[in-house]
């Protein structure tokens, strides 16, 4: 069997009915992990109180290799690893790290160079080459090539989460927030980028499903809209946006981010993974 195994930088959970595992990253706030299982709740309401700092930390390699370990313990088995990208963590070097010691020729590592629902979109292609019947080489070089076309794209509805995980400055964050600036974030290639700025929220919204046309969405793949937060509202606002600006009726996709995405976003921010042409 080909087993799939990625990180929680995405947002689908383990199941290993369907040789799915997830590495879970520890979150913690000023210092101290959640602990196992957290809801959702817990989180936000941990992450709304007043100078908390919430931040996410690599996988450790001997995570992976308890993971890698059991999986080869069937001489028939395989594993694919689509890592958080690999120039925003650690967790790809733990990975290598891991399969260094162990049988690296069943172990296919892949950057996805991207984070969140784009991770997410090239999980699920593991799974649809897979159920194909493609070899496990076979898949990994079809995602290595994916990994150069997918794109996330995203808003923050306030600049104080990243202030207060040292993404930006303390003046920076109060200006941006006074004149009403919404940054645009990007991940490409691994690296995070402010494509644009907006003032006004509304703005913002409309102003992505453009930057994304721009880009060269390819409209024949699956895409996936999200948001941070207890209310999904955000996701909604940016699905329409999206249907209007491009013309395009896209499926009612719309799921809450992974908990390591809102470590720097907060809540009520918005997002959505694509592929482009």
């Amino acid at each position: 069997m080909i087993w799939i195994v990625a990180d929680s930088a995405q947002e689908l959970k383990t199941d290993r009915e369907n040789g799915f595992i997830v590495a879970d990253l520890t979150i913690n706030a000023d210092g101290i992990p959640f602990q196992p299982g957290f809801t959702a709740e817990e989180f936000y309401t941990k992450m709304e109180e007043k100078g908390v700092v919430i931040k996410s930390s690599q996988v450790a390699p001997a995570v992976y290799m308890d993971i890698f370990e059991e999986i080869l313990k069937n001489p028939e088995d395989e594993v694919i690893y689509i890592s958080l990208a690999a120039k925003l963590s650690g967790t790809y070097n733990s990975a290598h790290l891991a399969a260094s010691g162990l049988d690296a020729d069943r172990i296919h590592i892949v950057d996805s160079g991207t984070v969140c629902f784009s991770i997410t979109l090239l999980v699920e292609e593991a799974f649809e080459l897979r159920k194909q019947g493609k070899s496990a080489k076979e898949i990994a070089a079809i995602l290595e090539e994916d990994a150069k076309k997918v794109r996330f794209i995203g808003i923050v509805p306030t600049l104080e989460y990243l202030k207060r995980g040292g993404r930006i400055s303390a003046a920076t964050a109060a200006i941006g927030d006074m004149v009403g600036i919404k940054p645009l974030l990007s991940v490409m290639d691994g690296v995070v980028g402010i494509p644009k700025k907006v003032r006004g929220l509304k703005k913002a919204y409309n102003s992505l499903p453009r930057l994304a046309s721009e880009w060269g969405i390819d409209l024949d793949r699956p895409v996936i809209f999200g948001y941070t937060g207890l209310d999904p509202e955000p996701g909604h606002i940016l699905k329409e946006a999206f249907d209007k600006q491009l013309d395009h009726q896209f499926p009612e996709r719309i799921m809450p981010a992974s908990f390591v995405l809102a470590t720097h976003t907060g809540p009520n921010s918005a997002g959505v993974g694509f592929f482009v042409k």
